[in-house]
């Protein structure tokens, strides 16, 4: 299918207008990139990548939840030696226990959060905020790269049988260090994420021409890490 000019252009500006609404949001991350790059000579920015993180229960939260199982023991001693009334708080016990445990698990969730992945030329950093005293590790110091494999579940597949899939790489650096990469960071300056490649496939020729393309993570990992980054 043949895009007129006039409707190939009106793509164009629509996208484009996107795009410049996506740097305008994330400005602020795109400078302090650019700022970091230069203070230590990591090259260009390649991009800047978020996620989300947090949301889970803390160890607190799951360890009061179950504390109230250790009278367990206690209650079924009692009713074994005949204390009286004992028993009959056993009947109640799992359903007052389940309605504690819910509600620990929902005061005790990890706050949610943005992280950042800054991908330089020579380098990448992890951070959780715009820290001033992050340091970047160079491509050069990666001495090996390897896949984080996770069960996946789907919605109406088998629970009993998950699939693995690869959810992060793990960079591991000349002082020993593990870095955890997740593949769900995602490109700030890219308006439509992961249906952009789908989409430039769908469209007409000259229509897909029209969507710009933003590296994504799995992109910098294959680029730099894995053929610029030694070897052990």
């Amino acid at each position: 299918m043949q895009v007129r000019p006039e409707g190939e252009r009106k793509l164009s500006g629509r996208v484009q207008r996107r795009v410049d609404e996506r740097r305008g949001r994330y400005a602020a991350q795109l400078s302090h990139a650019a700022e970091l790059a230069a203070r230590f000579g990591c090259g260009a920015v390649i991009g800047v990548f978020t996620a989300r993180a947090g949301g889970g229960a803390t160890r607190g939260a799951l360890v009061a939840g179950l504390l109230p199982l250790a009278a367990i023991p206690v209650l079924i001693a009692a009713v074994a030696v005949g204390v009286r009334g004992v028993g009959v708080l056993l009947l109640p016990f799992p359903f007052a226990w389940a309605a504690w445990f819910g509600l620990c698990m929902l005061w005790g969730r990890e706050p949610r959060r943005s992280i950042w992945c800054y991908a330089f030329a020579e380098g990448f950093l992890l951070l959780d905020d715009q820290r001033t005293d992050a340091i970047p590790v160079r491509w050069s110091q990666v001495t090996e790269v390897g896949p984080v494999w996770t069960p996946v579940y789907h919605a109406g597949a088998d629970e009993m049988d998950p699939r693995m899939a690869v959810t992060a790489y793990r960079l591991r650096s000349a002082d020993g260090q593990a870095h955890v990469i997740s593949r769900s960071f995602q490109n700030v300056r890219d308006p439509y994420g992961e249906v952009g490649q789908m989409l430039k496939t769908l469209m007409p020729g000259a229509a897909g021409k029209t969507l710009p393309s933003f590296p994504t993570i799995d992109d910098v990992i294959a680029a730099y890490a894995v053929q610029r980054g030694p070897r052990a």
